[in-house]
């Protein structure tokens, strides 16, 4: 991607419309771009509730649009923000920028306030582009793909009390297990629900894909690390209740008895804008209030 003036770069404008602190974080940005003479593109759905926008002649386009024509995205919310502006930047891998409103992201890594600051960076080409490698999914039988960022999810649904998973790594038997559900992620996807369910942190630069029981009932059904170049599968039935797929928390398949998914490494990468926020371990030591250990370091000074 080409920078280096306020007339060659064009920025696409996602927002959150359910967050006051987003609407009002796109109107003094979109104020700024104006005052600098800086192109954008506002999606219709934000521009809708920001009265002053209504006329104008770059508001009012469809997400599908402002990610194929803009040069940079810049979402306002956080990481599920980011991860639903990120469908539609997948396709032209189109770079996106993050900005939180409160709340430190692994994904949304800028502020509010350094909003405008974090522009001039890219005007003047002063960042870097950070690949993510993303999954993509397919329900036996069908030809549609689901793509996801973060992970994609097998779990149980409705009256569910458990589901019977068997898993395959490139049509080698993994294991099978009875268990809440299973999780297949990313290396950025690590830092979501794999971990909660207790799978490890993995650096995203990482070539690996990670499988996490959900709460399965056996103590020895563990997290395993596959190469990224992987292709799982994931059967889950179900005598009582339904199983539910999702890719990155949104569901694509539910209220069926029995899924069968092959999820391997998706066709395209997700371009983040990165040099302009925390570094990883940084936000990683911040969100999982990791500090440094005093009594070590007390010890062996002075």
């Amino acid at each position: 991607m080409e920078t280096g003036s306020s007339d060659t770069v064009i920025f696409g404008i996602f927002g959150n419309v359910g967050k006051s602190a987003a609407i009002d974080a796109v109107r003094q940005t979109i104020e700024f771009m104006e005052k600098r003479g800086i192109r954008y593109l506002l999606e219709g759905d934000v521009a809708a509730i920001i009265p002053e926008m209504a006329a104008r002649q770059e508001a009012g386009a469809s997400r599908a649009d402002i990610a194929r024509y803009a040069d940079v995205l810049i979402v306002f919310g956080g990481d599920g923000t980011m991860l639903a502006g990120v469908q539609y930047a997948l396709p032209h891998e189109t770079p996106v920028l993050g900005v939180n409103l409160g709340k430190l992201g692994f994904l949304a890594d800028v502020s509010a306030e350094e909003v405008f600051w974090a522009i001039d960076e890219i005007i003047a080409s002063r960042f870097h582009i950070e690949r993510r490698m993303t999954l993509a999914g397919r329900h036996a039988g069908h030809e549609a793909s689901y793509h996801a960022l973060n992970d994609i999810v097998l779990a149980k649904s409705g009256t569910a009390k458990v589901i019977s998973i068997d898993a395959y790594v490139d049509d080698e038997f993994l294991a099978s297990f009875l268990a809440d559900g299973i999780i297949i992620s990313t290396p950025t996807g690590s830092t979501a629900y794999s971990l909660a369910t207790g799978g490890p942190v993995v650096v995203p630069s990482s070539d690996v894909i990670v499988i996490s029981p959900i709460s399965a009932h056996t103590l020895t059904a563990r997290p395993v690390i596959v190469s990224g170049n992987s292709t799982i599968t994931i059967c889950g039935s179900t005598d009582e209740g339904s199983v539910i797929a999702m890719a990155d928390g949104v569901a694509l398949l539910q209220d069926q008895t029995n899924i069968e998914l092959e999820i391997s490494r998706g066709k395209h990468s997700v371009a983040l804008v990165k040099g302009l926020g925390p570094k990883y371990f940084e936000t990683l030591r911040a969100k999982l209030s990791w500090a440094r250990d005093n009594r070590f370091h007390a010890e062996t000074s002075g």
